[in-house]
């Protein structure tokens, strides 16, 4: 039976939890299990032990039952608790559980917590048995991503969905070009596909002649499974593998910040390098310049050249989604952004609002001198029920791997072998790039390029809509379906990309590196899958299409991290910031070749840590798709390397817990802040003293708790961060509120945003005692006390979203991955 691994260090358990003799007893036994596989494993290299979790379980699958009497709702929920105490589950290969053997020559065998091992005679069973596996558990969640990336979300769930189905069709593709993709593949990895999609298939089937198997969404929306095809599949993983490691650059409200304020203030705020910035490979073990042989000098040439155009480019107005309507209701939008579709009370059942989030970490520990490793990693993609990531493990002709992947994607993306155990971040470099077209005037479907005129290739797509609301908690009584709308448009791409904004004559249209070369990723990781050595994996990365930091350790000590994908060579003078001449003076010079991609193997500190941090020294910020990066010391990825370093001199297992249960409980840029904080307490006195010294009696927990409320200093940094952050960015005048007068994203509730990283690196001691000051104000108000010891407030809870007929229980925030492995490696 799958036993729960403790994951945090004893003295971190609350006492409610267990008892001292109880704490000590599970320490002792549990090294002494360590050392027994240890010992048991010296003669040869093997994974020494495995755990992970997947909160809030593995289930998707909600039955009539379940969803109608909240009982029979089996793994659903129960690793929710394991991950709020900082434990895990086992996950090494192999564990015992219930057999199932839907075929000949396939079984599936299932852990204690549902999570599948499928044991296949020839590849072919084994990817059918993995389909079927991932159907049992997931078949709501993939007619979910179905209806997400063939842009039909409307057609269910209402009209308020219509810009996320338009804004998918226009930026991806259409059955004819996934079909080309599909016969690009190699054979084997075609072969795959068609079993995986057999194994769902078979699924399908299933259900629709058993009604006890059918997820209770399809009865909520009034329909019934259908056939997947592999076109279906290879649209989820096309999605995926585009939108994960990275999103789209953010150049047109970049061009309006610097139309408002100038390139000087704008520059302030959002540079491309920045002083004290931190990267994932240490300087002594190489630089990987973003663009090698592109200087400084050529760096402010680009930006004043791009200031000079872009200046009096005309800004979209929010709804533009650069389509042309052609017949139809006209449909009319609030908002382009993808990720402000309208909750139309269907709960969050967009999978593409959440799937893409940012905010992954890793660390790898390695001593070729012990021949041991450790890895940890914690993939962020928003908690959700169920989670877009999907864990299961695979036996079968050249393949025992374990880890997760996402519904509809044969491949695991996060786990280990029997030698090997690797995780992902997302890259967040530019990937691509906005091209300004001029439109030939009273013809909006040409434009120019290199002197000519060209005509671009377009199509007229008819999206359907619901009058109604599908509601998953409130069906309706009537099977009868509710009327529709439709409204047919026009989608068009020029030579760079699709049109993504269309205003007078300019035409907004996005290049990607990966265009059409998305589900070659697949490929290189199941390259990855079956590596057994370091050496292996580096080969792999060369497969690799997509920007996602990859790290890894083996049994013989060895770690390395490469940032790999097909990485664009810009325009030596234009600033990629901004939106680039579509004239074809502004062309990408080619791509960085596999050896300038950034990379290390056995790095000389002994250990390697990211936090979507910087790859390299010398590495530029892009085109803004992760703007908090510039915080440079101040980036959260700095306090991950404080962390990372301790374990490193002593590596163990216990460690690693310490440092998850630290980087997941603190604001990560308090413990960096407390000489700064020691320096404005110097002078200051009244209000801005008190502020400051109940920050430094607070160590940054904004999880501990007492009577139902956290600390004083939670409050107090939140406001004392939004303050500083209204100081410095006042003087910028437009171009602060436009780039950096937001806040951290909900997967980094107490992280320091754009705005308020620039703070923290532009004010002085004395601008942090008028922080503080204001700060006391405030908080004063707000608790109705003077008394810095009441301003208490309750924890912040997660704002976990449900994709489907899921009701998940509360969720407490911590700043961690939503799925997290812990491997220790050696012999």
């Amino acid at each position: 039976m799958a036993s729960a691994q403790r994951s945090a260090p004893w003295w971190l358990v609350p006492r409610s939890r267990v008892g001292t003799v109880t704490r000590l007893l599970g320490a002792v036994v549990s090294t002494l299990m360590l050392g027994a596989a240890v010992g048991a494993s010296s003669a040869g290299a093997s994974i020494l032990r495995a755990t992970s979790v997947l909160p809030p379980g593995e289930s998707g699958f909600v039955s009539v039952t379940c969803f109608a009497t909240g009982k029979g709702c089996s793994h659903l929920y129960d690793q929710q608790q394991l991950f709020i105490h900082f434990q895990r589950k086992d996950a090494m290969l192999g564990q015992p559980g219930t057999a199932e053997d839907p075929r000949p020559g396939v079984q599936i065998v299932r852990d204690s917590y549902g999570v599948p091992a499928v044991t296949g005679a020839t590849s072919y069973d084994l990817w059918w048995g993995a389909g079927w596996a991932t159907a049992q558990d997931r078949l709501a969640q993939l007619e979910i991503f179905r209806f997400s990336t063939r842009g039909e979300l409307a057609s269910v769930l209402g009209p308020s969905y219509l810009p996320t189905d338009i804004e998918i069709r226009r930026d991806f593709y259409t059955q004819s070009e996934l079909a080309t993709m599909f016969a690009r593949l190699p054979a084997a990895m075609q072969q795959r596909y068609e079993a995986y999609d057999a194994g769902i298939n078979a699924w399908v089937d299933n259900v629709n002649s058993n009604p006890s198997a059918l997820p209770a969404e399809f009865l909520a929306l009034g329909t019934s499974p259908t056939h997947f095809s592999v076109e279906d599949l290879l649209a989820i993983g096309a999605y995926l593998a585009r939108t994960t490691p990275s999103s789209d650059g953010s150049e047109l409200e970049n061009m309006e910040a610097i139309q408002r304020s100038g390139p000087s203030r704008f520059n302030r705020i959002l540079p491309l390098r920045i002083k004290g910035q931190i990267s994932t490979i240490p300087r002594a073990d190489g630089l990987f310049p973003s663009d090698p042989g592109r200087t400084r000098a050529d760096e402010r040439t680009a930006l004043k050249r791009s200031y000079a155009y872009v200046r009096h480019l005309p800004v979209p107005k929010p709804g533009n989604l650069g389509v042309q309507y052609v017949s139809g209701t006209k449909p009319k939008f609030s908002s382009s952004a993808l990720t402000r579709a309208v909750d139309d009370g269907a709960g969050s059942m967009n999978p593409l609002a959440a799937i893409h989030r940012g905010g992954s970490y890793m660390v790898a520990i390695g001593s070729r001198r012990t021949h041991r490793a450790f890895l940890f990693n914690g993939p962020e993609l928003g908690f959700s029920a169920p989670e877009e990531l999907y864990e299961i493990e695979l036996h079968g002709p050249g393949v025992d791997v374990r880890g997760v992947t996402v519904a509809g994607v044969p491949v695991i993306a996060i786990g280990h072998n029997a030698h090997i155990a690797f995780g992902l971040t997302s890259g967040l470099s530019e990937t691509n790039s906005l091209y300004a077209e001029h439109l030939v005037p009273r013809h909006p479907d040409e434009y120019y390029y290199k002197g000519r005129v060209r005509q671009m290739s377009c199509r007229d797509e008819t999206f359907t809509y619901s009058l109604g609301t599908a509601l998953l908690r409130h069906p309706r009584p009537s099977a009868a379906s509710p009327p529709h709308g439709s409204t047919t448009l026009r989608l068009c791409r020029t030579i760079h990309g699709p049109v993504q904004e269309r205003v007078g004559n300019i035409a907004y249209a996005r290049r990607y590196t990966t265009w059409m070369r998305e589900v070659s990723t697949i490929t290189g990781l199941a390259a990855v899958n079956g590596a057994s050595t370091i050496r292996q994996v580096n080969r792999d990365t060369r497969l690799l299409t997509w920007n996602e930091n990859l790290m890894a350790a083996d049994d013989h000590g060895n770690i390395g991290y490469w940032h790999p994908g097909l990485l664009p060579r810009l325009p030596k003078r234009w600033d990629e910031r901004l939106p680039l001449l579509g004239n074809g003076s502004a062309e990408w010079r080619g791509f960085l070749s596999v050896a300038q991609r950034p990379h290390v193997i056995d790095p000389k500190q002994g250990w390697l840590a990211n936090w979507n941090t910087l790859p390299s020294m010398g590495w530029t910020t892009g085109n803004d798709p992760a703007p908090e990066r510039v915080a440079g010391p101040w980036f959260r990825g700095a306090w991950l390397d404080r962390l990372a370093s301790r374990p490193a001199k002593h590596p163990s297992f216990g460690g690693m817990d310490h440092l998850i249960y630290e980087a997941g409980t603190i604001a990560q840029q308090r413990p960096l802040a407390t000489r700064e904080l020691r320096r404005a307490l110097h002078g200051a006195h009244g209000r801005a003293a008190t502020v400051l010294r109940t920050l430094l009696d607070w160590n940054g927990s904004y999880t501990r708790e007492s009577h139902g409320k956290v600390e004083p200093g939670v409050a107090t940094w939140q406001e004392f961060k939004l303050q500083m952050q209204r100081l410095a960015l006042h003087p910028l005048g437009t171009a602060g509120r436009l780039i950096g007068g937001g806040g951290p994203n909900d997967e980094h509730e107490f992280d320091a945003s754009l705005g308020q990283a620039y703070a923290l690196r532009a004010l002085g001691p004395s601008g942090w005692r008028r922080a503080a000051a204001a700060t006391f104000t405030v908080l004063a108000g707000r608790f109705r006390t003077r008394d810095p010891r009441r301003w208490r407030e309750a924890r912040a809870m997660f704002p976990e979203s449900a994709l489907g007929a899921e009701n998940p229980p509360p969720l407490p925030f911590f700043d961690r991955g939503t799925f997290e492995q812990v491997v220790a490696l050696g012999s």
